[in-house]
């Protein structure tokens, strides 16, 4: 059985001199799990449906959130809707977030267990079919990461393309160090570029984050972008956004990745 997810807001109001607070209950969507052979553990999810799920019989695209805690979720349903974009969004919380999201120890960034490999093969080979399964989707899937787990997203769109239909990446890309690893897998993907057909791929950095100082990801992204508009020609859409006046994680992030992701749908 579901159980719902309830966002409990409280507002503070001020009335005629002297202020209260309410508390105002929103069921934002309903909890999930799969047991991940994998990963050798149970995932939780969070899944929002649209709003107009439950008295059709439509099918939608779905919205992957990595980072999914509670304010992502909440995230991704507000930016859906001032989109109007009717989506299934799923949210997947961590358990160990070094460990998924990384496929590579570097000085820079040091994890003990790297095992981004493994969190993709779940991904692929687990969760999106449980998804498929279990809801009404129609096969599309978008996959939205943040930070950290914005560079899973680079790396799940260069490991293995066919995964998702869309990738976004906010405050994405690798540090200097990490640049031998990227290097060699862009090589690797890129020598079959077939599988990059219909793609598409939005990447969003800010250029006064304080977690790249030296602009050391945003200079490797420059490079990135250049070799998969050489190589890659056509066969993939591909934006690359920076800001100025946000910080880490730029705020309009996901909503001008999905906006670009779904002009054409």
């Amino acid at each position: 059985m579901k159980s719902r997810i309830v966002l409990t807001l409280v507002f503070g109001l001020l009335c005629i001199g002297s202020s209260f607070s309410q508390e105002v209950n929103v069921k934002v969507g309903v909890k999930d799990s799969i047991q991940s052979m994998i990963l050798n553990e149970n995932r939780p999810l969070m899944v929002s449906l649209p709003r107009d799920y439950e008295t059709g019989n439509k099918t939608y695209p779905v919205l992957y959130v990595l980072d999914g805690n509670e304010t992502g979720l909440l995230e991704a349903i507000l930016v859906t809707r001032k989109l109007r974009a009717q989506m299934i969004i799923v949210a997947i919380p961590n358990t160990d977030r070094d460990r998924d999201m990384m496929p590579l120890s570097t000085p820079t960034y040091e994890v003990e267990k790297p095992e981004a490999e493994k969190f993709l093969s779940f991904l692929d080979s687990e969760l999106k079919p449980h998804v498929e399964k279990k809801y009404r989707s129609n096969g599309q899937g978008t996959i939205y990461g943040k930070s950290l787990s914005g560079l899973f997203v680079m790396y799940a769109f260069l490991e293995n393309p066919a995964s998702f239909d869309h990738y976004i990446g906010n405050s994405a890309g690798w540090y200097a160090d990490m640049h031998p690893f990227f290097s060699a897998l862009i090589d690797k993907a890129f020598k079959n570029k077939e599988q990059f057909n219909g793609k598409k791929l939005f990447v969003a950095n800010s250029l006064a984050d304080s977690y790249d100082p030296n602009k050391e990801v945003h200079h490797e992204i420059l490079q990135f972008s250049e070799r998969l508009n050489f190589e890659l020609e056509d066969k993939v859409s591909f934006a690359y956004k920076t800001y100025e006046i946000y910080g880490h994680v730029p705020f309009p992030g996901l909503y001008d990745g999905l906006r670009y992701v779904l002009a054409s749908e």
